[in-house]
């Protein structure tokens, strides 16, 4: 008696695309393969391109004393075209140091328009300076996105912000400042972002705690993130 065998074939099991942490602004250059970070650099910084590692590069308000600004600033449209760089930044306007305000705003104008030339999101330091950067918005017909890096201000100054089509990118401070986290509950979701910046914290932690801020699964917020940031920088 001859036998014959059966073969059943399975199909093969379906897994969900991983979904990435967005960390949107860095100093702490690592790769990790579920996060997608943008490091800020200077430009006469080295950069290598990644599948989960972009830059940001610009003239630091508190470099400009010490920055040969023109030829930082040939350098800066020379490494523009480069896949990996995603954002102008940091730059930006700081009340706290020495650098004259009429300077810095001389140098921040100069690569807002680089940055519109080569259509690049501004990735933004503001300190004690909001009136004047938020004149400098509205006054100059800028259209592509600026993201506030290290958010810790008012419910105001948010809104302000936001009806300009800025992005608010909040840091560490949100872990232990009770009322940034209540502004941040209060804010869409599609006009925030979360960073580590220079400081020491995992993104994981920040996404922790700001999914819980807004009573969201990490993964849902992840969503979210992901996606301003492909509306963001058009991925």
């Amino acid at each position: 008696m001859s036998t014959s065998a059966i073969f059943v074939f399975l199909p093969k099991k379906l897994t969900r695309p991983v979904i990435p942490f967005i960390n949107i602004h860095t100093h702490n250059f690592s790769i990790q393969s579920n996060v997608r970070s943008i490091f800020s650099i200077h430009p006469e910084e080295k950069l290598s391109h990644t599948e989960t590692a972009y830059y940001s590069i610009g003239i630091h308000p508190w470099n400009i004393e010490t920055t040969a600004i023109a030829a930082t600033m040939n350098k800066m449209e020379e490494m523009v075209v480069h896949p990996a760089i995603l954002a102008i930044g940091e730059i930006g306007l700081d009340r706290m140091i020495t650098a004259p305000l009429s300077i810095q705003e001389k140098i921040f104008q100069q690569q807002l328009q680089l940055a519109e030339k080569y259509e690049k999101p501004v990735i933004i330091h503001c300190v004690k300076c909001f009136s004047e950067l938020i004149r400098i918005r509205k006054k100059g017909q800028f259209q592509l996105p600026w993201i506030i890096h290290g958010f810790v201000k008012n419910q105001k100054i948010a809104e302000d912000l936001i009806e300009l089509a800025c992005y608010l990118s909040f840091g560490k401070a949100l872990l232990i400042n009770e009322q940034l986290q209540q502004l941040f509950k209060t804010l869409p979701s599609k006009n925030i972002f979360l960073e580590t910046d220079d400081s020491a914290i995992e993104i994981e932690e920040l996404y922790k705690k700001a999914a819980a801020i807004k009573n969201l699964e990490i993964e849902d917020l992840k969503k979210e993130l992901l996606s301003n940031f492909k509306t963001c920088f058009n991925k």
